[in-house]
């Protein structure tokens, strides 16, 4: 599961807001498989994406910005020890 956000602090239009988070959600869709092949079956990933710039944003950042995400993301998982289910 996976949110997303855009502080309408930092962006008083709704039309700008909602064009960082299209970009945001569709760099998300088509780079996400990287993060899942990488977290177990028997576990969920609950994510929440907050966008903090003052500035509007090119496609090529936030993808850029969604990478590096992602790939701390998956290295922080597999530091993650899971012990199965004892009961």
């Amino acid at each position: 599961m996976t949110g997303f956000s855009v502080p309408k602090k930092k962006f008083r239009s709704s039309v700008d807001r909602h064009r960082v988070r299209r970009l945001m959600v569709e760099s998300w869709r088509l780079n996400k498989h990287a993060l899942y092949a990488d977290i177990p079956k028997n576990l969920q990933l609950h994510l929440f994406v907050l966008f903090t710039d003052n500035k509007l944003p090119d496609y090529e950042t936030v993808n850029n910005a969604m990478l590096s995400c992602i790939e701390k993301l998956r290295t922080a998982s597999s530091t993650v020890n899971i012990a199965p289910k004892t009961e």
